[in-house]
């Protein structure tokens, strides 16, 4: 069974007693959430990690047909898997700055996931920080405000980072400014929010091209409204301009292969 396989029936292997406590088949899934070779050849990211600790550690199905008892261990091991997969991940080279939306609303699930919008942010904010040599990590405050996110930071740890900061609008045009004012060089802006997508003065398309001609840079904006059913803030005469409505595993490799133009 390849590990991608295994992360999606751990509910069931342990409903149907497939796996029991301190049992030796428990012993062997284990092992293989920890190999880290086997998280590379399976492509896993953490966020595949991610949803499938919570969906175990849940104790149910989605639909609510299957229940069953989540094993200490391998919630351990799913944990320690998460951290791993970090460490699997192929950097892009590219400059990055995140933007991220540190509002009470954030605690909503995202579309179609039983992760919530502020811990796929948290996330992604420490793959970035992880992976990608030249990035920056800012948040929306009363101004954007930097996120310190460090390397061996642990998600929660992240997480409370995040809770700390004053909480301002969601206007998808400050990052650009921000980063046109203080100077720093990027290539692809990501803003994570849940459904706020507030503009202010100057709309977000308008401040990436001013961005793109006072730095010389043909820097990216994608723009993730997590728990969004339908935004509009990419011109769609903009190829450097992505929406992205909802959240899942699917949109990371979107989010990748925009980024390195090959979509």
């Amino acid at each position: 069974m390849s590990i991608s396989v295994l992360l999606r029936n751990l509910g069931k292997l342990t409903a149907n007693s497939v796996l029991e406590p301190r049992g030796s088949e428990v012993a062997i899934v284990c092992e293989k959430l920890r190999n880290e070779k086997l998280l590379k050849k399976g492509k896993i990211h953490p966020l595949h990690i991610l949803v499938a600790l919570e969906t175990y550690k849940a104790g149910h199905g989605s639909r609510g047909k299957l229940w069953w008892r989540p094993d200490e261990d391998i919630l351990e091991a799913l944990d320690a898997s998460f951290y791993k997969a970090f460490k699997t991940l192929e950097p892009t080279g590219k400059r990055f700055l995140l933007a991220v939306d540190v509002s009470a609303s954030m605690t909503q699930k995202v579309l179609g996931s039983v992760l919530n919008a502020s811990t796929v942010a948290a996330t992604m904010c420490m793959v970035v920080a992880r992976t990608e040599k030249d990035s920056h990590i800012v948040a929306f405050s009363h101004e954007m405000v930097l996120c310190p996110v460090m390397a061996d930071m642990t998600l929660p740890q992240v997480l409370v980072k995040m809770y700390e900061i004053p909480v301002g609008t969601t206007d998808c045009s400050l990052p650009m400014i921000w980063a046109q004012k203080t100077q720093r060089a990027v290539d692809v802006f990501i803003v994570f929010t849940d459904n706020e997508t507030f503009a202010g003065n100057t709309p977000p398309a308008a401040a990436l091209r001013e961005y793109r001609e006072k730095m010389g840079i043909p820097a990216k904006l994608i723009v993730c409204g997590m728990t969004s059913n339908g935004f509009t803030v990419a011109d769609p005469d903009d190829r450097g301009m992505l929406d992205i409505c909802g959240f899942d595993t699917g949109a990371l490799e979107v989010i990748r292969n925009f980024t390195l133009d090959l979509i």
